[in-house]
Parts: C-alpha cells; structure tokens; sequence
C-alpha cells in the first residue's frame, strides 16, 4: 500500500467505533526498514500520534485502533523516536551513504500487515526498502545500488 492512499484516511476505533482523527504522516526508521508510526490530525485536540504496534489494521477506508487509549498526544509521546516527526521520509532528499543526490522521497510502498517498507519511491526511481539506512529532518539515507 502507499502512504499517499493512507493519507487523510480516518483513524477508527474497533471498541467504540468513534473517529478520533486523520491520518497526517507517518515516521519511519530503518534496520529493518518500517513504518513506526503514524501522526494523526484531530480536531481540537491538537496533535496525536500512534505507534504500529497499536494499529490493528490498516485498510483502503480507514486505519483501525484497538483502543483509544493508544492514541497519544504529541507532547505525551515517548521520546524513543518511533513517533517523532523527523523521521517523516515524505519530500525528504534521499542520499546514498557517499553523499549522491537521488531525489525526494515522493511516496513510499508499505505492507500494511507488518508495516515493513517495501520501497522508496522518488520521481525517477523506486529504491527497495532494504536499503533504507536511516531517516531524519533533513534527508533519508540509503545505501549505494550493487
């Protein structure tokens, strides 16, 4: 799945069925490479994220919870980076480890059971996911193609 179709979905609730939120962006971090969270936009609540291993699942209509109470507010989060807004890899440059230019990240391919990313995907190239080494505010850096 992309990310650019989870973007703006609506993030449910499977115990009382209430939207808490959308969707906003998600965090990455490699080795392996996978997605580690999402942020999510509520109203009026300011912001909220929420970690994978609290996602029960992730369709085409909506992102499902297993409880509210999983749903964090972004200054209540763990600083374990897992939800950290740095490591949002969407428009980010992608570098390879010598320093190369290889565009920016337009969207990235994702398999939504375990949130293992499958690739990296630029305007001129789909980088495999494995070779995701790190990302942060700046870039997102991969190792070299073979």
């Amino acid at each position: 799945m992309l990310l650019s179709q989870i973007l703006g979905l609506g993030v449910v609730s499977v115990t009382t069925a209430e939207t808490v939120g959308s969707v906003s962006a998600c965090t990455v971090a490699a080795s392996p490479a996978r997605v580690t969270g999402l942020r999510l936009k509520t109203r009026g609540r300011g912001g909220h994220v929420l970690t994978w291993d609290n996602i029960r699942s992730v369709g085409a209509d909506a992102v499902t919870v297993r409880s509210l109470d999983k749903i964090v507010a972004e200054k209540d989060a763990e600083d374990d980076g897992a939800t950290d807004k740095s490591h949002d890899p969407m428009g980010r440059a992608v570098l390879t480890e010598a320093g190369a230019f290889r565009g920016a990240v337009a969207d990235v391919d994702f398999d939504e059971d375990d949130g293992r990313i499958l690739r990296l995907i630029t305007d001129d190239e789909e980088i495999p996911g494995e070779r995701l080494l790190g990302a942060g505010s700046y870039a997102v850096v991969v190792s070299a193609p073979d």
